[in-house]
């Protein structure tokens, strides 16, 4: 700035309108300070938005906006993001689903010391209470049009956020990771989970979920979202989320009902009493219908005792998950 002014002083003392007395030349400094305010503003806010558009290299917390011409969303998507280091190009991402309550900021705050030990790198999705309303534009993936009776495009399914955004991470940051490991908890669990079907073809290392309020069995007798007899083009999948590197985590101590958020009554009441109930459940399932489908499963099933509907007990869990090359079965309930 100060080069900016001295430059310009000199500029005008050169075409006669500046002279040597000091309180004249200060009053053309004055003069110029605000005209290169006026229009070094809009230059430093345009900077500022295109910053905002993509992941930054730096060390820490900071968001960006997700947008894609090819898909087609109520909004753009915030994404939060943390890295341990400010080389987060180098290092293997995690996409982390948050909760109902759709705080992805708090989510991935509660994920920091979890990447800093294992060295990962977060994206947080925010897909908003606002421009996502409900659980069928979240929780569901927005894959089915209640009025019409029909599945929605595949450019409209909340599912289909998760590939392009890991493309626009890797080109922007200039990362070479060609696989991202996904990872859900509570509503964001029921995301994941769904996602699997819905996205045989999608390129999770390992999934890790937990503390589901409610799940989509592998039902071929019942349609989604309790079943998928009519999800597309799931029977010939379905071997895919059977096979896919999978831990599901469960809270020994998640069996609080009276939150707003956990579903009652029939037909959710019938996979269970609570969340431990559920999830022991949906495994159980699983574990039949592959056997049924003679397919490999790759699934693992923990439970962790002490432990409620808490995000930030869980992520220590997926964190090892995701960097172990060998992963214990223990023992459930």
């Amino acid at each position: 700035m100060f080069y900016l002014l001295s430059y310009s002083v000199k500029k005008l003392q050169r075409l006669g309108f500046a002279t040597n007395r000091i309180g004249e030349e200060r009053w053309v400094y004055l003069v110029l300070f605000f005209v290169v305010m006026i229009f070094a503003t809009p230059v430093a806010q345009a900077q500022s938005t295109a910053a905002a558009s993509f992941p930054l290299l730096q060390k820490g917390k900071q968001s960006y906006v997700f947008s894609s011409a090819s898909l087609r969303m109520p909004a753009p998507v915030t994404v939060w993001m943390y890295s341990p280091t400010d080389r987060p190009d180098t290092l293997p991402v995690v996409i982390m689903l948050h909760g109902a309550e759709r705080n992805a900021s708090g989510y991935l705050d509660q994920w920091s010391r979890v990447a800093d030990l294992y060295q990962l790198v977060v994206l947080a999705p925010t897909f908003d209470k606002d421009n996502f309303k409900g659980s069928d534009r979240y929780n569901l993936g927005n894959v089915w049009n209640e009025k019409e009776g029909r599945f929605t495009p595949e450019r409209e399914w909340t599912f289909s956020v998760i590939e392009p955004l890991f493309d626009q991470f890797v080109k922007a940051s200039g990362s070479r990771e060609m696989q991202y490991y996904l990872s859900g908890h509570s509503a964001g669990a029921q995301f994941v989970h769904r996602f699997l079907y819905f996205v045989p073809n999608n390129r999770a290392a390992k999934v890790f979920i937990a503390n589901a309020g409610w799940y989509t069995l592998p039902d071929l007798q019942n349609d989604y979202p309790f079943g998928i007899r009519n999800v597309p083009g799931i029977k010939k999948n379905i071997q895919q989320f059977f096979s896919k590197p999978l831990l599901l985590a469960l809270g020994e101590a998640d069996t609080d009902t009276t939150s707003a958020n956990f579903q009652k009554g029939e037909p959710y009441s019938l996979q269970g009493a609570n969340r431990f109930e559920r999830g022991k459940n949906f495994f159980a399932s699983v574990r039949s219908a592959a056997s049924m489908q003679q397919a490999p499963l790759r699934w693992t099933l923990i439970s962790l005792p002490g432990v409620a509907h808490s995000n930030a007990e869980t992520a220590k869990q997926a964190g090892a998950f995701f960097r172990a090359v060998y992963y214990p079965t223990s023992t459930t309930k």
